[in-house]
C-alpha cells in the first residue's frame, strides 16, 4: 500500500520501465485509480488499462526507454508537480507533470508535459 506522494510518483514512473502490457497493469494497479485520466500533447487516455496500453504502445516504438523521477514531487492538498526524465539511445529528454490524486494515493488525473525527438514515429501513438 502506498502512503505518501513521494512513493506513489516513485511507484508511477517505474511502471513506465516495465516491458509487457500485464506488468504494466499489476504495476499501475498499485498507483493509478481506475477511472484516472492521462493527458500528453499526443494522447489522452482513461483507467489503468488506457495507461498500460498507452505505456506498450511506447515501449515497442522505443524498447530502450528507461523514466526516473528527476525532481521530487511538490503538492498541497490533492495537487501536485514534478518533473522526470527518460533515456534512451543515448539521449536524454525531460518532462514535467502535474497531477491530482485522491486519499487512497491514487493518481486521478496527470497531464504531462514534454517534447518529442524529431524523428520519433507519431502514427506509431
Amino acid at each position: 500500500m502506498i502512503t505518501s506522494v513521494e512513493e506513489m510518483i516513485e511507484q508511477y514512473v517505474s511502471a513506465w520501465n516495465e516491458n509487457n502490457l500485464e506488468a504494466y497493469t499489476r504495476e499501475f494497479s498499485k498507483c493509478w485509480a481506475e477511472d484516472a485520466v492521462y493527458v500528453d500533447p499526443f494522447s489522452e487516455n482513461i483507467g489503468v488499462s488506457g495507461i498500460s496500453n498507452f505505456a506498450q504502445k511506447s515501449f515497442e516504438i522505443i524498447p530502450s526507454r528507461k523514466f526516473k523521477v528527476l525532481e521530487k514531487p511538490d503538492y498541497h492538498h490533492k495537487f501536485g508537480r514534478y518533473a522526470w526524465e527518460v533515456q534512451f539511445s543515448g539521449e536524454t529528454n525531460v518532462g514535467f507533470d502535474y497531477f491530482e490524486f485522491d486519499g487512497d494515493f491514487k493518481i486521478t488525473r496527470l497531464v504531462s508535459f514534454f517534447k518529442l525527438p524529431s524523428d520519433y514515429p507519431l502514427e506509431k501513438l
